[in-house]
């Protein structure tokens, strides 16, 4: 006696596969977009919690000048300046600001919310975590590069352009994730 399948028999279960395919694949699809924006939600609130960890430390020494050089900022000391350029010292260094907020630079906001692999990231290391910045005057856009449209799969932060204002922080457009 021989055992095996059926020609029709197979048929059947390639059949219940393919369906099973053609459901799962496009949330498998989703599932990717939803964690690509999941993603930048985060980076976004690590951007908002870092300005205002910096301006509450500027607030604090009250625009004064520090005594002592920044431990992990090189040797130097961060100027504390409430209005315009300046400096404020933290944890991970030396964060340049802009009228006590991260300035938009790599050395203010994207060092000041932590981003990359290190203090003072390179494009490389953004780019190792999905990332590409792209600094325009005071403007600082983070984008998703694995995004089907990086473009549109982005935030912007926006260094505060007087003294006693805020930075503003866009909405994440997700049509390109």
């Amino acid at each position: 006696m021989q055992r095996g399948f059926t020609l029709i028999e197979l048929v059947v279960v390639l059949t219940i596969i393919a369906v099973l395919a053609a459901i799962s694949l496009p949330r498998m699809v989703n599932l990717q977009r939803d964690a690509r924006i999941g993603h930048l939600q985060g980076v976004r609130g690590s951007i908002i919690s870092g300005a205002t960890l910096v301006h509450a430390a500027a607030l604090t020494r009250r625009g004064v000048p520090d005594a002592a050089p920044c431990p992990a900022g090189g040797g130097a000391i961060a100027d504390n300046q409430l209005s315009g350029p300046g400096t404020t010292c933290t944890e991970g260094g030396l964060v340049q600001t802009m009228h006590g907020y991260p300035a938009s630079t790599v050395r203010g906001v994207v060092s000041a919310a932590g981003l990359g692999t290190a203090f003072n990231p390179t494009a490389t290391d953004l780019a190792v975590d999905g990332y590409r910045i792209t600094i325009n005057g005071s403007n600082t856009t983070v984008q998703r590069i694995d995004a089907p449209v990086p473009e549109s799969c982005a935030f912007v932060y926006t260094e505060p352009l007087q003294t006693f204002t805020a930075p503003s922080y866009s909405q994440i457009l997700t049509s390109g994730c």
